[in-house]
């Protein structure tokens, strides 16, 4: 490892953490894990020099700040941050002023990632830019909402991990309008809009992955398609294939620029065979699940991140199309209900590396006495 190079923190370290730690392991950085819950498959890792318990945000938000400022000199001169859920980037966004003199933070300031993470705004943003998006309705009237939209439908937050603490899911799913106004009123805290359940057929869920700078340029893009999920409707990745599409990567640009965000990104797309239209989602202002295939792919998006953050920007080289990203255990579990997209041709494995057996061994351990890890990757 360079001495020369700052350190990284990696947090909360699981198997989204674990592929932002081999990639920066790999060019020479010093990576330090960090998470309320030993777990993570990330803190397994060889890739990881350091591992350290720290204080839940969603639990004290100001306790985990206080650690962060209380070890920084520890781990050298400003080191770069990596959250790696929406709950750890707003953390690090409400509290920038503070801790920016201590550390580098490779992503947009609060105002910009809370108005990309408020679907409300999204939605509108998309609208005027004539992005199109799954018909949504806004929840300040739960009972007009409930008489005016197509059934089934959900109701979605802007803040996925309270939610789910809250209420043990992703999203509420709506079958008629007592169960939409029942729903609502429990999360009316929480951000929420109703949209009506699109029919995606298999594998038509799309990602435009992206670092784009702090002068807005972009430094590197890539386009992902989502094959399989577990668990099934609203589960996350467990296949994925890199498939380059114009049209996605242009609205992904889009949206970014709209808001002003720069940093790593997922901006979500699931295609409407009704309407023949790849529709806008949501966008996770972060590193995700699967951010271990654009890297294996040419987009190294962590790396792109760090050498900026540290005044040493690059660009992505060229993309290796077709990978494909498998997440072993969930797809092994998929294949016991039904047959599947096959994990063939060159694979990107999410936890086995032979070189770096241990959070394989972790997650065995996860799934018996250690008990289960929950990442909202």
């Amino acid at each position: 490892m360079s001495s020369a190079l700052p350190a990284a923190l990696v947090f909360n370290c699981h198997i989204t953490g674990l592929a932002v730690a081999r990639s920066l392991a790999s060019h020479g950085v010093r990576v330090v894990a960090l998470d309320p819950d030993p777990r993570g498959l990330g803190q397994a890792s060889r890739a990881v020099a350091e591992r350290h318990a720290c204080p839940n945000p969603l639990e004290d938000e100001r306790a985990f700040v206080d650690f962060l400022l209380e070890r920084g000199t520890a781990w050298g001169d400003r080191p770069v941050l990596f959250p790696t859920n929406d709950e750890w980037v707003l953390a690090v966004a409400r509290h920038r002023a503070t801790l920016e003199p201590c550390f580098r933070i490779p992503f947009s300031e609060h105002r910009v990632v809370d108005a990309v993470l408020d679907k409300r705004q999204l939605y509108r943003i998309a609208a005027e830019l004539e992005i199109p998006i799954p018909r949504t309705y806004s929840l300040d009237d739960p009972e007009k909402t409930a008489r005016e939209i197509r059934y089934p439908a959900i109701v979605k937050p802007a803040e996925q991990r309270r939610f789910y603490d809250r209420f043990g899911s992703k999203v509420f799913r709506a079958e008629n309008a007592s169960e939409l106004v029942r729903m609502s009123r429990d999360a009316a805290d929480l951000a929420c809009v109703a949209q009506e359940v699109v029919d995606v057929p298999a594998g038509g869920f799309y990602s435009y992955c992206s670092y784009v700078a702090r002068d807005g340029e972009t430094l590197g893009g890539f386009v992902g398609r989502k094959l399989e999920q577990y668990p099934e409707g609203f589960g996350t990745a467990c296949l994925v294939v890199g498939e380059q599409l114009p049209e996605i990567a242009e609205r992904g640009r889009a949206i970014l620029k709209a808001f002003g965000y720069h940093g790593v990104s997922e901006v979500e797309f699931i295609y409407d065979p009704e309407r023949n239209e790849h529709l806008l989602l949501d966008v996770n202002p972060r590193v995700w699940k699967w951010i271990g295939l654009p890297v294996a792919s040419g987009v190294d998006l962590p790396w792109l991140a760090f050498a900026d953050a540290i005044g040493r920007a690059e660009r992505a080289g060229r993309i290796r199309d077709g990978l494909r990203w498998i997440y072993e255990r969930d797809y092994a579990l998929l294949s016991r209900e039904r047959a599947l997209f096959p994990a063939t041709g060159e694979v990107v494995l999410a936890v086995w590396d032979p070189d770096d057996p241990g959070p394989l061994a972790q997650s065995f351990l996860n799934d018996g006495p250690a008990g289960r890890y929950y990442c909202a990757c």
